[in-house]
């Protein structure tokens, strides 16, 4: 039995390259929300639309930072009552909270593209910034899409799983026990060890 889900192994990439990515927006955003507060305080002057633009940041990152969380299975359950199952009850509960989750993102998607197309057809634009409303809302549908396309993928791989009866779903669909969660964290220092090693020997061998 593989102690990796090949699913997450496939779609987790593509999460964490655009979490980085609008990493640096957000970085980008709150340098300029910090010089616009120093220009108010300073020289009374201000950034026109800053507010607004920390809005479409927050919507933004929102539903990128939901799709990476939901592809490391970051998201909070509730599993008090969930160990007291037995584990063929567990694994069906487990499917059907990956199908409940991978219905109300598509949902999300579904209601965001509505949204997106009207703001097309009625030419919207930003009352402060003056740009097409269509550009920040663009990026927001994306991860509303990237959010749906992860949690499908995962319901229909745990569907697949339960149909199959394999022992693997509750491994890969339940909640994260702390057992899990601390291997996580000590794989992920060894890799920053490992990394950190291997700049200090090139600077030396430079």
């Amino acid at each position: 039995m593989s102690s990796t889900n090949p699913i997450s192994q496939a779609i987790a990439p593509a999460a964490r390259y655009a979490t980085l990515a609008f990493g640096w927006v957000v970085l980008a955003y709150a340098v300029a929300l910090s010089l616009e507060v120093l220009g108010r305080k300073l020289f009374n002057t201000s950034f026109k639309g800053i507010d607004e633009l920390g809005g479409f940041v927050l919507a933004v990152s929102a539903a990128i930072g939901a799709s990476y969380a939901m592809a490391q299975r970051s998201h909070t359950r509730v599993d008090v009552f969930l160990v007291l199952f037995p584990r063929p009850v567990q694994k069906v509960l487990n499917t059907l909270a990956m199908a409940c989750f991978a219905f109300f993102a598509t949902f999300a998607a579904w209601r965001g593209i509505s949204v997106l197309m009207e703001t097309l057809d009625f030419k919207s634009s930003a009352p402060n910034l003056e740009i097409a409303l269509w550009i920040p809302q663009s990026a927001w549908v994306l991860g509303l899409v990237l959010l749906a396309f992860i949690s499908l993928a995962y319901a229909f791989h745990a569907l697949y799983l339960l149909l199959a009866g394999r022992p693997e779903l509750n491994a890969w669909y339940g909640p994260t026990s702390a057992q899990e969660e601390l291997e996580a964290e000590l794989a992920e220092l060894k890799a920053r060890g490992t990394a950190s090693n291997a700049g200090l020997q090139g600077d030396s061998h430079g």
